[in-house]
């Protein structure tokens, strides 16, 4: 009976983060950085243990402390000691990690060399991994990698998977289907398929053996079982949501179904239509609440990136706008394109300032005086700044500034004006022509809404008690006798993200690994005494000496995020790579695959209209690659595979021959 109860609860928590998976169908767009990147985020952090899991990320010196809502993407390790921790990516997908663990997110969709699939790869370390699987779209091959295997789960799959310090690999399927892909060489692969309440056992010997349950698991599933019972519990019933609200991104749905009703409510906006007003405009223990206040920046992608306090705050804070209404507080207008923040930059003197992009922002981006007056240094420059008087004047001073044509204008503007919210300024134009008070209204900007910090607590864990008001700011700066002119709005926000992004980098080379640790759960840490450093072995230590030969520009040295072969990967790539005689990698920094040889990713694959196939490169068609799904051998008898229409005749793909076609083991699957 237990057993059918924790069936019930896994079914329970899928149904309620499913949404169809469409080919081709983009969870949502972005607005800076790689453009095909995907993100994860912390989501759950039980209140147990002394030490907080860590984030080991590219290009920063120590380790980051996790944190709720802290964003995860390609090549980030995640780390846990005596505190286990849940990851969700923006699919519904759920990974959480057991105590001494650790998993990296090596790509996250990324595009494949040779066929229309985009991999998503996880690679277990070490430890212990509790895997609940919803696809991003039909596309998406997902993988577990282990030290010994290859995990390939169906979409809606359940799974739990364990290294052992003996160095065995453990897999259990608790619903759904799985395929592992094992064996000592790649001419000795297996392939075993794994379905619901079966799992096996691959020792270091690369022998397997069969399971259907493991003991030493039992604690960690059973920890699992209560988070899916608490969940389920805490959302009994989903919430009903407005039909616009069902068409946004899955992300958006995901959090309106199961989190808007408990933080907040949808209210009805006679201009931007259904917004989400959070409770904490009522009554918050932090005081009068704004959004961008409490949490800490962090790095990835290129990008500073918002880290809320918010329990709720993923969403909100990276798909979709706040607006400031006088009678409401702050209310959310939700939307389907990702940033690492919806927030603008300032800088003044040492100190950095940031505040939300709102709705009048796309109106009136060009003026300094709306400008100054949003960052609340207006009487810095001779104006009434943060004390107006009575009716907040800005409104009224911009009132006559509206024009029909004002989105037409070909504006840069520092964030994007998407169609969601073209309509909503549509609205708000057309009740400004007629006069209506409410529209007035709307346009007035919340005095103080910005943060100001000084400069060397910006990468503080806990900004919100690091603000400085702005009068502060505007005495010392008149003190010092600094004389400056408000210059132009989109050079200042540009000049002054950057200033920021140079600012925190240099503070978390540093002090990154020190800061965190002081202010993490259970007193001061001891310092790490050694990094963790992925060995990359390239499989052929010469090609690196090589120089070009046939025509086929060989690079020096392989990408900086690149890992090397391997071959127990469901990756199709691989496949063609083996048949070509050349190198497939990773490149986690930029989400893609790689053929070295070739001075080839998959991301310029594709924006070339490019793939890869066994008789070299061809011009972008439909695949004859498989999708992924089932593993296909080199050739089937009885069948005759045609050359590829459109072959380049280049040096580089004349020069790349398919090797003699080796015999097909039915029994050890060849792969790779």
């Amino acid at each position: 009976m237990k057993t059918v109860k924790s069936a019930i609860l896994i079914i329970a928590f899928a149904c309620l983060i499913a949404r169809p998976a469409l080919a081709g169908h983009k969870p949502y767009s972005l607005i800076s950085g790689e453009k095909d990147f995907y993100y994860a985020f912390i989501s759950y952090l039980p209140e147990t243990g002394t030490r907080s899991p860590e984030i080991i990320r590219s290009g920063l010196a120590s380790p980051e402390i996790a944190t709720l809502n802290f964003p995860l993407g390609p090549g980030d390790i995640i780390v846990t000691y005596d505190r286990p921790c849940e990851i969700q990516f923006d699919s519904g997908s759920i990974a959480r990690l057991d105590v001494s663990s650790q998993l990296k997110i090596e790509t996250i969709m990324a595009q494949s060399l040779s066929s229309d699939n985009q991999l998503s790869n996880l690679n277990l370390l070490r430890g212990r991994v509790y895997l609940m699987y919803t696809a991003y779209n039909s596309w998406e091959i997902f993988q577990l990698m282990t030290p010994l295997a290859a995990i390939k789960l169906k979409n809606h799959s359940v799974i739990i998977a364990g290294v052992d310090e003996s160095g065995d690999n453990k897999i259990l399927v608790k619903e759904g289907k799985a395929q592992v892909l094992y064996g000592p060489e790649s001419n000795k692969l297996k392939t075993v398929s794994l379905k619901k309440a079966n799992g096996l056992i691959i020792n270091t010997d690369n022998q397997l053996s069969q399971a259907q349950s493991f003991p030493e698991l039992a604690a960690f599933e059973a920890w699992n079982n209560e988070i899916n019972q608490r969940f389920v519990e805490l959302h009994k019933g989903l919430t009903p949501l407005p039909e616009p609200v069902q068409k946004l991104s899955p992300a958006v749905f995901y959090f309106a179904q199961n989190f808007s009703n408990i933080y907040g409510e949808w209210i009805w906006d006679d201009y931007f239509g259904y917004v989400w007003r959070p409770f904490y405009n009522d009554n918050y223990p932090w005081g009068n609440w704004s959004p961008y206040v409490y949490g800490q920046w962090s790095y990835l992608n290129g990008s500073l990136f918002w880290v809320p306090q918010e329990p709720w705050g993923w969403v909100p804070y990276h798909l979709g706008i706040w607006q400031w209404d006088e009678k409401k507080g702050w209310l959310w207008i939700p939307g389907s394109t990702f940033a690492p923040a919806w927030a603008v930059w300032d800088f003044y003197f040492g100190y950095y300032s940031w505040r939300p992009w709102v709705m009048t922002d796309w109106l009136f981006w060009d003026y300094p005086d709306y400008w100054l007056y949003s960052f609340g240094m207006t009487p810095y420059y001779g104006g009434d700044g943060d004390n107006p008087g009575p009716g907040n004047p800005i409104a009224y001073q911009y009132k006559n500034k509206i024009r029909k044509d004002m989105l037409k204008k070909n504006q840069t503007h520092p964030l994007p004006l998407t169609e969601e919210y073209k309509s909503g300024l549509k609205n708000l134009l057309k009740g400004l022509e007629k006069g209506e008070a409410k529209a007035l209204e709307k346009i007035n900007v919340k005095a103080g809404m910005a943060v100001m910090v000084r400069g060397e607590a910006l990468a503080s864990n806990d900004l919100g008690t690091k603000k400085v008001p702005s009068s502060q700011v505007i005495s010392e700066l008149n003190q010092k006798k600094v004389e400056v002119t408000p210059g132009s709005p989109v050079n200042r926000a540009k000049t002054a993200r950057e200033l920021a992004r140079h600012e925190f980098i240099n503070q978390r080379m540093v002090t990154s690994s020190s800061q965190g640790q002081a202010e993490a759960p259970g007193g001061v840490l001891p310092a790490r005494t050694m990094r963790m450093v992925e060995a990359r072995t390239a499989s052929n230590p010469g090609l690196a000496n090589n120089k070009a030969e046939d025509g086929v520009n060989v690079p020096k040295t392989l990408p900086a995020q690149a890992a090397s072969q391997r071959f127990r990967d469901w990756n199709p790539d691989l496949r063609v790579a083996k048949r070509l005689g050349i190198e497939i990698t990773y490149d986690s920094s930029s989400n893609s695959i790689v053929a070295p040889r070739l001075g080839l990713s998959s991301r310029e694959a594709r924006e070339m209209r490019i793939r890869v196939t066994p008789r070299g490169i061809v011009q972008a068609g439909p695949s004859r690659i498989s999708s992924g799904n089932n593993y296909v051998p080199d050739s089937v008898p009885g069948q005759t595979n045609n050359p590829p229409a459109q072959v380049r005749t280049s040096t580089l793909a004349g020069s790349l021959k398919a090797p003699a076609r080796e015999k097909t083991n039915t029994t050890s699957q060849e792969k790779n």
